[in-house]
């Protein structure tokens, strides 16, 4: 026997102390529930386990995402909502205002209430937010950018630009040939006279709207008369001394012509026509002595014209951002593009856009608008980059309507009116359609995000969480081996005393 070195208890304490490690390890697993605590556990399933969790980390932040962005596209829904409601009502008070039985009175009542639900649709456009972000002003709308050849930026003289989701990110170069202009009609000398006689008396249509020249009025008298009424016929009048200098931004409406007192008969007026293009002024009058006071005989006319754009035909050949199916419509300032598979582009272009920058006029300008994705707000709606929704909502205003200018009490402004309030019910409509289908989207994002999330869970929890039974099995066999390794222990301590009885004996 060999006292020295106590072999059989170091063998049972190396057995007791894999125990107790083997032990430690089972409590930690039973106590936190995973299977692997640290690093060494596990290294490979650690690793997959930290993936995986950033994934559920990420797919849960990705549903909440899209539940903010369900709240806002359903703010912009209620919005539009109300937006329509005040356009139905502007349709009713048209369809009422269009009736034969209105006094002048009439319509300017209806005409009121019109102006107030007008500014209603501005503030509700203005106002419309969620978050800080204004929604209906076209802060969420895709951009568009317009520039010349050299780089300058055109959006003073080209704006209200509306595109449709199908036009794509590019450069579409186009050609402006012809501005457009306003209708005018120059009256010729009229006669020297003090007022009006009773020879002279009579009335003067102008688009529709009638004004009632009456003996004794003054040269000031018949021009408030005559005024009032090419209000109510979209027309502008002016005394002029029939200089017509070039055009610049403070006298696009009056086309460049002087503007002077009217204090005589012999002064010529200038009918100008509110609205650009050709045949936009007629006038009539009843009396040809009135005609001759006035200077009607002798009228020259200087007719409008509509704004020409043309493609740039390189564009069609090399860059394919037009195809050869496009179609131009243009009709005084407003030009509409319309191509394949839904492609359109709307804009208004002003009257001086052939001006350079000294006020010259120019034969042609090319253009260039480039559309871009940027704008649109980007919903995060996946745990992973570029994941996400683009949610574009358009501009909802008076003017992106072409209801700014509706009055019912022009001649057949009741008329228009309904048409332009049925265009703006349209374009409303089409708006909250499409809300609908962010909508829709949305919801079915968060039901996949949320089912995936639940997915990844579990493949999770398979990977790392702990078997409770099992693990309770494997504690009670190493508490049972950790106890009878102490018991075998304190019996080889006690090998050596055996030895005392040698040396006695």
């Amino acid at each position: 026997m060999r006292i020295n070195q106590n072999i059989s208890a170091v063998i049972a304490n190396d057995q007791l102390l894999r125990n107790e490690n083997s032990l430690s390890a089972s409590v930690e697993r039973l106590s936190s529930g995973l299977k692997f605590n640290n690093a060494k556990d596990n290294p490979s399933g650690m690793a997959i386990s930290f993936k995986m969790q950033a994934q559920i980390n990420a797919l849960n932040r990705a549903s909440l995402n899209a539940t903010d962005g369900s709240s806002m596209v359903e703010t912009v829904d209620d919005a539009i909502g109300q937006m329509t409601e005040v356009l139905q009502r502007m349709r009713e008070l048209c369809v009422q205002a269009a009736n034969g039985t209105n006094t002048p009175e009439d319509l300017e009542a209806i005409q009121k209430e019109i102006e107030q639900l007008k500014k209603e649709v501005d503030r509700i456009s203005s106002d419309t937010e969620f978050n800080g972000h204004n929604l209906l002003d076209g802060t969420l709308d895709r951009r568009t950018y317009v520039t010349d050849t050299a780089g300058n930026s055109m959006f003073d003289k080209i704006n209200n630009i509306i595109i449709s989701d199908e036009v794509q990110e590019n450069f579409y170069n186009m050609l402006v040939t012809q501005a457009p202009s306003h209708d005018v009609v120059l009256t010729g000398g009229g006669t020297n006279a003090p007022a009006v006689t009773a020879t002279q008396a009579g009335k003067i249509t102008i688009n529709g709207a009638t004004a009632e020249i009456s003996e004794g009025m003054t040269p000031t008298e018949v021009y408030e008369a005559i005024r009032k009424a090419a209000e109510k016929g979209r027309v502008n009048v002016i005394a002029t001394d029939g200089v017509q200098n070039p055009l610049d931004t403070t006298n696009l409406d009056k086309q460049g012509f002087n503007e002077i007192p009217y204090t005589s008969f012999q002064n010529t007026l200038a009918f100008i026509s509110k609205d650009f293009g050709p045949d936009k002024v007629s006038i009539e009058c009843t009396n040809p002595n009135l005609s001759n006071l006035l200077g009607l005989g002798g009228m020259q006319n200087i007719a409008g014209k509509d704004v020409v754009i043309e493609i740039d035909e390189n564009s069609i050949s090399d860059n394919k951002n037009f195809t050869k199916q496009a179609v131009i419509k243009s009709e005084g300032d407003r030009v509409i593009i319309t191509d394949k598979s839904g492609f359109e582009i709307s804009f208004d272009v002003r009257g001086d856009v052939l001006l350079d920058d000294t006020g010259n006029p120019m034969a042609s300008k090319e253009i260039t608008m480039e559309t871009t994705d940027l704008g649109t707000l980007q919903l995060q709606i996946g745990a992973n980059q570029d994941q996400e929704l683009a949610v574009r909502v358009p501009v909802l205003n008076t003017r992106s309507m072409y209801i700014d200018d509706l009055n019912v009490t022009e001649v057949k402004g009741a008329d228009k009116g309904i048409y332009q309030a049925d265009v703006a019910i349209s374009m409303v409509s089409a708006a909250r359609s499409k809300m609908g289908a962010y909508e829709n989207r949305l919801d079915y994002a968060i039901g996949s995000l949320d089912a995936s999330e639940e997915n990844m869970t579990n493949a999770i929890s398979r990977l790392g969480d702990v078997d409770m039974a099992t693990e309770m099995t494997e504690y009670t066999n190493k508490n049972v081996l950790t106890q009878a390794s102490i018991s075998v222990l304190s019996q080889a301590n006690d090998l050596p005393q055996q030895v005392l009885s040698l040396l006695q004996g």
